[in-house]
């Protein structure tokens, strides 16, 4: 809060963002967005990250116990994703995720803890 949020202010934070008034946690996660895939335009990570805090405030906030659901698979999707790039499935000869989640998953690159 040492920075108040006088009419030049805003404005720069309007001029950087495309005319929308970003918090400064929003600026970073549209930063950190924007650094993961660089070819991003500031209006589309802008765009991206307001999509996500709907949907969290969409479902999280209403369900909490159906969002920690998709979460955790999710988490799982990811899990298998990476294990069909890493050593697991490409030593068995399924080098794409989903022919490495699809039917044959058991064979491949099973989930120990689900």
């Amino acid at each position: 809060m040492a920075e108040e949020c006088t009419p030049t202010y805003i404005g720069r934070v309007r001029n950087h963002f495309h005319g929308k008034w970003v918090c400064g946690l929003c600026a970073e996660a549209v930063k950190e967005r924007q650094e993961r895939d660089p070819d991003l335009a500031v209006g589309s990570a802008v765009e991206a990250h307001a999509a996500l805090c709907q949907r969290f405030n969409s479902t999280v906030r209403l369900n909490p116990k159906l969002s920690l659901a998709s979460s955790m698979r999710d988490i799982a999707r990811k899990s298998c994703q990476n294990r069909a790039t890493g050593t697991s499935c490409t030593a068995s000869g399924n080098a794409s995720a989903s022919a490495c989640c699809g039917a044959g998953r058991a064979a491949c690159c099973a989930l120990p803890y689900v």
